[in-house]
C-alpha cells in the first residue's frame, strides 16, 4: 500500500512567511534609508557655498591716525578686527588654542569622527555637554555658515566644507585664519583685537598667563570675560594651564609662574578713544562715509591718516572749560554753546575742532555746523581787504559821522552810539567802527565784497541778486548774513591773511590706505590766490593793533598775533578770530536758540579762550613776527591820522602814525586838515579879536566835507577840535561886533580862516 506524502506543517509555513516579510521590509527600509540619506546629502551639497569664495574675508577694523601717526580711534561695526600673520602670534597662544579646542588638529583631515562620537555619547547619556567640532569646522562655521541654527543639514555642510578646506589650505594657513576670525568678546574678533581690548598690547607681547585667559574665555566670552567676572576668568586660565602641562606644551614651573601673574586689564577704551577728539573724529567720519560708504569704513580695514593735533584739541577744550564753566555752567537748563576751529594757514591742515556740547557720533558739530552771524569779524573780509587792494591804504582817512538810511534814520549805529570823526582805516578796524565799515563797502561795492568772501573760503553766502534772503545788502559789512558762517570757515578765511593772501581749503584727511596697503586717497592742497600778498601783509599789520590796543586786548599772548572781534547786533553771537604766523583759530559762543547774551562781546570770553589755547600751542615754537613777503615793494611813512597825508607842522604828536605803503601809494602832500588859527589866549574856543590882550596860534581841524548831525543832536567827537568861527565874546567892546579898521585884512592873512 502506497503511503501518502505528508503535508507541511502550518506553523513552519507561517514562520517562513514572517521571516520573508521581515527581510523584504528590511530591504525596503534599507533602500529607503539609503535613498533618503543620499537625497539628504545631495540637498546639503546642493546648497553649499562655492569653494572659490571660501577663503575667509573677515570684517577688518578701520583705524584713524593723528598728525603724528598715533592711533586715535578705531572704526568697526560689530567686529573689531586687526588681522595679523601667524608668525606674529605667540607659539604659546597657538598651542593653548590647540590644547583646548582641537588636540588632533595636525592629524585629522578636517573632521574628527572619534571626537564627534564622544561628544554625541556624552550629550545623549546626560554627561557634560561637549562639542565635536575641529578648529577647521569652527572656522567654516564662523566664516561661511553664519546661520546659527543647529540642523543636520548644516552639520553635513560643515563637515564637507571642512574636508574641502583642508585640501585647499595648509594647517598653518587654517590656524592663522581661525585665530584672526574667532570672536573673543566685547566686539573683538581675532587675537590681535582681543589682545588690545583686554590688555592694551599687541598679541605678540602677550604673556603665557594672558594667552591662557584669552583661550579660556573662548567658549563663552560673554560669561568668562575678565571684565564680566574676573574670578571666573582666572579659573578658566588655571584650566588652560593645567591642560597645557598635561599635553606637554609647558612645564609645571611655567604654569605656576603664569598662574601667579597679576591681571592688568587695559579697560574698555572705545568711547575713551573717541572722547579724545569727538568733534574732529565726527568730521572725519562724515567725510569717509560719504566717500566710501559704511561697509568699507566699518569693515574694510582702512587706515585714515588725519591732521589732528591732540595737543591743540586738548588745549582748546581746556581753555573753553576754564573760561566758560563758572559763568555759564554746562548743566544749565540752556547751556551756553561754543565752538573752536584751529587750522594751519600754510597747509590748511585742521588741527582741532572743539565744541562745548557733544551730540553723539555724526551729530551737530558747533565748530563746523554752527552757522552764525559773524558781526564785526566780517569787516576785514568783505570791506577792508578789497579796499586795500588799491583803493585804500591803512592810512586812508574816513569820517565817522552820522549816516542815514532811505527813511532818514541814523544807520548804522556804532556799538556805543558815539561818532568819533576823522580816523584812519587802521583805527577804524582797531575800534571796530560800524559806520566806516559800511562806507568802505559802499566804496568797493557789495558784489566785490561778496567775491572776496568767496575767495577766502566763505561758502555759506546767499549771493543771488534780488532774492528776498540774499546777502547782497549793505549789512554785509557788519556781518549781517542770511545763513551765517562757521568757526571753521572763519579760521581758514583769516588764515588767508597769515598765508600772504593765499587761501588754502581746510583739510582733515591727509591719506587713506586700504587693507592691502594701497593708497586710495591722498589730499592735494586746494589753493586760491585771494588777494595780493601786500594786501594780506598790510591787513595783518592793522589787525595786530586790534590785539595790542583795540577791542581784542584780552587776546594778547605776548608775541606777534593779529585778530578781530565780532559781536552780532542782537548780542546772540560773540566771536574772536585770530592768527599767528603758525596757526589760525576761531572761537564762537552763543545760545542754541539765538537768545541775546547779557552784554557778552567778542573781546571778552572768546578772546580769552583764544589766548588761552594759543599760549599753550606756541610754548615750544620760536617767537617770530609776520614777515614782509619776499620781493614785496613796501615802505613806511609817517602820516597824520586826521588827513592821511604826510605830517605837517601843525599836526599834534598824538595824530602821527607810521603806516606801511606799497611803494608809489604813499602820500606826497602835507596834511591840510590841521590848520593854525589865532584864538584868544584866555578864551581859546573863539577867534582872537583886536581887543584880546593876547592872541595865540593853535592847531585845529578843518574837514574837507561837512557832516550832518543826527536828529538827536549827536555829532562826531572831534567836532570840538574844529576851528572856531565866532570872535571872542569876552574881550569884544562893541555889540554887535563891529571890527576896527584892518581886521578883515588880518583875518585874510590868517590861514586858519577861509
Amino acid at each position: 500500500m502506497t503511503e501518502k506524502p505528508k503535508k507541511p506543517r502550518r506553523k513552519r509555513s507561517v514562520a517562513r512567511s514572517l521571516v520573508g516579510l521581515f527581510l523584504v521590509l528590511l530591504t525596503i527600509a534599507v533602500l529607503l534609508g539609503i535613498g533618503l540619506g543620499a537625497g539628504f546629502v545631495a540637498s546639503a551639497v546642493k546648497n553649499l557655498p562655492p569653494l572659490s569664495s571660501f577663503e575667509p574675508k573677515p570684517n577688518v577694523t578701520s583705524v584713524i591716525y593723528d598728525a603724528e601717526g598715533a592711533v586715535v580711534a578705531k572704526l568697526h561695526a560689530l567686529e573689531n578686527r586687526t588681522p595679523i600673520s601667524l608668525d606674529r602670534i605667540p607659539q604659546t597662544l597657538q598651542d593653548a588654542f590647540i590644547v583646548m579646542e582641537d588636540r588632533k588638529f595636525y592629524q585629522h583631515k578636517g573632521v574628527n569622527p572619534l571626537a564627534i562620537l564622544r561628544a554625541l555619547y556624552a550629550n545623549v547619556t546626560g554627561g557634560s555637554v561637549q562639542g565635536g567640532s575641529t578648529i577647521t569646522q569652527q572656522l567654516v562655521k564662523s566664516a561661511l555658515l553664519k546661520n546659527p541654527e543647529q540642523t543636520y543639514t548644516r552639520k553635513v555642510q560643515e563637515a564637507i566644507l571642512s574636508v574641502q578646506l583642508e585640501r585647499q589650505f595648509t594647517k598653518p594657513e587654517i590656524l592663522e585664519m581661525y585665530l584672526n576670525q574667532i570672536s573673543l568678546g566685547h566686539g573683538a574678533y581675532g587675537v590681535e583685537a582681543a589682545a588690545q581690548t583686554y590688555f592694551g598690547k599687541p598679541a605678540s607681547h602677550l604673556t603665557l598667563g594672558e594667552c591662557a585667559i584669552l583661550v579660556g574665555i573662548t567658549p563663552a566670552p560673554y560669561k568668562y570675560s575678565p571684565y564680566v567676572d574676573l574670578d571666573l576668568a582666572l579659573s578658566r586660565r588655571s584650566l588652560v594651564l593645567t591642560k597645557m602641562v598635561e599635553q606637554g606644551y609647558i612645564s609645571e614651573e611655567q604654569a605656576e609662574a603664569a598662574q601667579a601673574e597679576p591681571v592688568r586689564l587695559a579697560g574698555l577704551k572705545e568711547e575713551q578713544e573717541w572722547a579724545v577728539a569727538p568733534h574732529f573724529l565726527d568730521y572725519v567720519l562724515r567725510q569717509i562715509l560719504d566717500r566710501y560708504g559704511p561697509d568699507l569704513v566699518y569693515s574694510g580695514g582702512l587706515k585714515v591718516y588725519t591732521t589732528l593735533d591732540v595737543k591743540a584739541q586738548e588745549a582748546a577744550k581746556k581753555a573753553m572749560a576754564e573760561v566758560l564753566d563758572e559763568t555759564f555752567p554746562i548743566d544749565a537748563e540752556e547751556p551756553m554753546r561754543a565752538g573752536v576751529a584751529i587750522v594751519e594757514p600754510s597747509t590748511g591742515h585742521i588741527k582741532a575742532l572743539v565744541a562745548r556740547n557733544y551730540e553723539g557720533k555724526l551729530g551737530h558739530i558747533d565748530a563746523v555746523d554752527a552757522f552764525r552771524q559773524p558781526g564785526s569779524a566780517f569787516k576785514p573780509v568783505v570791506a577792508y581787504a578789497p579796499a586795500l587792494e588799491g583803493m585804500f591804504t591803512s592810512g586812508t582817512v574816513l569820517d565817522d559821522a552820522p549816516m542815514f538810511d532811505s527813511r532818514g534814520a541814523v544807520w548804522p549805529e556804532n556799538y556805543d552810539r558815539r561818532f568819533r570823526g576823522l580816523m584812519t582805516v587802521r583805527r577804524a578796524l582797531e575800534l571796530s567802527i560800524n559806520v566806516l565799515a559800511v562806507k568802505t563797502l559802499d566804496t568797493v561795492g557789495i558784489e566785490t565784497g561778496l567775491d572776496y568772501a568767496l575767495r577766502m573760503g566763505i561758502t555759506s553766502l546767499a549771493t543771488e541778486w534780488g532774492s528776498e534772503r540774499s546777502d547782497y545788502t549793505r549789512s554785509l559789512a557788519l556781518g549781517g548774513l542770511t545763513k551765517g558762517v562757521s568757526p571753521l570757515e572763519m579760521a581758514a578765511a583769516f588764515g588767508t591773511f597769515a598765508n600772504n593772501g593765499i587761501h588754502v581749503k581746510p583739510v582733515a584727511i591727509l591719506k587713506v590706505v586700504d587693507q592691502n596697503g594701497a593708497v586710495v586717497y591722498e589730499a592735494e592742497p586746494e589753493q586760491t590766490v585771494a588777494m595780493k600778498e601786500t594786501t594780506a601783509y598790510i591787513m595783518t599789520d592793522i589787525l595786530k593793533g586790534v590785539i595790542t590796543r583795540g577791542t581784542g586786548t584780552r587776546a594778547n599772548i605776548g608775541r606777534p598775533a593779529a585778530g578781530k572781534t565780532g559781536t552780532s547786533s542782537d548780542h546772540a553771537d560773540a566771536w574772536f578770530i585770530g592768527y599767528t604766523p603758525d596757526l589760525s583759530g576761531a572761537v564762537w559762543m552763543g545760545f542754541e536758540q539765538r537768545e541775546p547774551m547779557d552784554r557778552v562781546v567778542g573781546g571778552q570770553y572768546p578772546a580769552a579762550i583764544w589766548a588761552s589755547f594759543m599760549k599753550v600751542l606756541h610754548e615750544e615754537l620760536p617767537v617770530r613776527d609776520f614777515e614782509v613777503p619776499p620781493g614785496a615793494s613796501l615802505t613806511r611813512a609817517a602820516i597824520c591820522t586826521k588827513s592821511g597825508l604826510r605830517v605837517g607842522d601843525w599836526c599834534p604828536a598824538e595824530t602821527v602814525s607810521n603806516e606801511p605803503f606799497v611803494k608809489g601809494t604813499e602820500p606826497l602832500l602835507t596834511c591840510d586838515v590841521h590848520v593854525p588859527v589865532q584864538v584868544c589866549a584866555e578864551n581859546p574856543t573863539e577867534l582872537a579879536t583886536p581887543w584880546c590882550p593876547d592872541a595865540v596860534s593853535m592847531s585845529f581841524i578843518r574837514r574837507r566835507e561837512p557832516f550832518t548831525p543826527a536828529p538827536d543832536g549827536r555829532v562826531p567827537l572831534d567836532a570840538a577840535q574844529e576851528a572856531p568861527t565866532e570872535p571872542c565874546s569876552i574881550h569884544s567892546v562893541q555889540t554887535p561886533f563891529d571890527p576896527p579898521p584892518g581886521y578883515e585884512n588880518e583875518r585874510t592873512r590868517n590861514p586858519g580862516q577861509g
